[in-house]
């Protein structure tokens, strides 16, 4: 089954904007060397293991892997400190426009504080409005727009300071969750922040001069919850007062040993246990606040729900995937498979699916092969006929299912979102984050020790979804999205 992930979630990103300025008393010449050495090291490793510079059906990927190189070396040649170290290679891994070419510090980096002009704003729609601030009559009041900072179009100004930095920027949920890093001071010397800003309000604007002042690091977390408060689903399945089976996976993490993993183990079997009655009502898969992980489970889910023909035709959708060979991607596999093996009750399908994928590339390495093809083996014919493929499950009621998203969903929540979709689940919340074609991270330290990054080791092929290609609800939801009884209230309340 490739529609099946590793244990490697996401790297964990650092949510403050107090990045790593690597407030140390290093010479100028140590920083450019670091940050020559490392933005090497990571152009290397995406050209030795990422699936995009040998894909025949992506032919400009090495002209952006050279660009960001290129760029990056010229940045070290007058880089100076820490900051100009760090948005440099930020700037590296944005170029990719993708959410699985990632970065992340380490415990060894220093923390630089951060600095605000007092207040904070955040995406509400298109617009972008003061959502968090100082109480201070000098400043934009809450709900206030921006339009522009020193001439610069407000649009224009977030892509250029947050955007270009960030990547994908014209994804809702790239500026829904970014987006009120753009009032945000944390050292990147590849910018100019802006001195004077005009805002709308009550219909009439006004023009700020903006006082950059200090932000330390508590004060600077309860700002940024209060301009983009976040929601993450537990990991549970109940009763809601109206009836409805509540679903509930805040992450999809496949790693044994994560604390989430029993807990994911235990809603899966009580799904399957209490099936029949699951299908008779109306159920929510809430997935607010899941990054991805393995999309073991949400096809375990799938095929309690709606049975294991109806989900392997739901999920033809895709022809197979083809893997990047290299020693480090096979080092990769064969540590997950070993992960599997070690484990009490291995899951035999996972197990299967590991050790195919590792005798795959093993066979593609001898052959001097740089991909490695994986047919999806869920393809089988089925369709030969009005009823082909049919079978005693499909006289299942079919439960009045919704799935709930918020913009976080990503990874192998996106992939339960192709399968759940295909299976008739209803779209509620907010839009999804995407991804491209390219999935599948693993993560490597750089030479410095200050910094983590992540690249994807496959391509998928024949993705009905398009690349970074979101999934908008049928029915939005404008309230918080951390008010689970609001929530409840609403979807109970959604027409037939």
């Amino acid at each position: 089954m490739n529609t099946m992930r590793l244990a490697s979630a996401a790297l964990a990103m650092v949510l403050m904007a107090v990045v790593p300025g690597f407030a140390r008393g290093d010479d100028e010449a140590a920083w450019s060397q670091r940050l020559r050495e490392d933005a090497q090291r990571f152009h290397d490793i995406i050209h030795d293991s990422h699936p995009g510079p040998v894909d025949p059906l992506n032919p400009g990927f090495n002209r952006v892997l050279g660009d960001a190189l290129r760029t990056a070396l010229d940045r070290a040649d007058r880089t100076r400190d820490g900051q100009g170290y760090w948005w440099a290679l930020r700037q590296f891994q944005a170029a990719f426009d993708d959410g699985h070419v990632q970065l992340a510090t380490t415990q060894a980096s220093p923390k630089l504080p951060s600095r605000w002009p007092g207040f904070l704003t955040r995406y509400d729609g298109a617009r972008q409005v003061v959502a968090a601030r100082e109480d201070d009559a000098a400043l934009p009041p809450i709900g206030a727009e921006l339009l522009s900072c020193d001439g610069i179009p407000a649009d224009t100004l977030a892509q250029e300071l947050v955007g270009d930095y960030r990547g994908r920027w014209q994804l809702e949920s790239q500026r829904a969750n970014h987006g009120w890093r753009l009032f945000v001071d944390a050292g990147n010397p590849w910018v100019a922040r802006p001195d004077t800003c005009v805002f709308v309000a009550n219909g009439a604007s006004r023009s700020y001069e903006l006082a950059w002042r200090d932000l330390d690091e508590v004060a600077f977390a309860r700002r940024a919850a209060q301009a983009q408060p976040m929601a993450r689903a537990p990991i549970e399945l109940r009763r809601t007062a109206s009836g409805a089976t509540w679903i509930s996976f805040g992450t999809f993490d496949g790693d044994t040993q994560a604390e989430s993993y029993p807990q994911l183990v235990s809603v899966v079997e009580a799904v399957r246990s209490n099936a029949a009655d699951i299908r008779q009502g109306p159920v929510v898969l809430d997935v607010r606040g899941n990054g991805g992980g393995s999309s073991h489970w949400s096809r375990q889910v799938a095929e309690a729900l709606w049975g294991k023909d109806a989900v392997r035709r739901a999920t033809r959708a895709s022809e197979g995937v083809d893997w990047r060979v290299s020693d480090a991607n096979i080092a990769h596999v064969r540590e997950f498979h070993e992960m599997l093996l070690a484990t009490d009750d291995p899951d035999p399908d996972r197990l299967e699916w590991a050790g195919e994928v590792l005798s795959g590339l093993e066979l593609a390495r001898g052959q001097g092969r740089s991909l490695w093809g994986q047919i999806d083996d869920d393809d089988d014919g089925a369709d030969d006929g009005p009823d082909a493929g049919r079978s005693a499950e499909d006289a299942w009621p079919k439960p009045r299912a919704f799935v709930l998203t918020d913009s976080a969903c990503a990874s192998a929540c996106l992939d339960a979102m192709d399968l759940w979709k295909a299976l008739g689940v209803v779209q509620v919340g907010r839009e999804t984050s995407a991804d491209t074609m390219y999935m599948e991270i693993r993560s490597e330290q750089l030479p410095s020790g200050l910094a983590l990054v992540a690249i994807p080791t496959k391509v998928y092929r024949g993705r009905l979804r398009g690349s970074n290609e979101a999934y908008r609800p049928e029915f939005a939801y404008d309230g918080d999205l951390s008010d689970t009884a609001a929530l409840e209230a609403w979807i109970a309340s959604l027409p037939e």
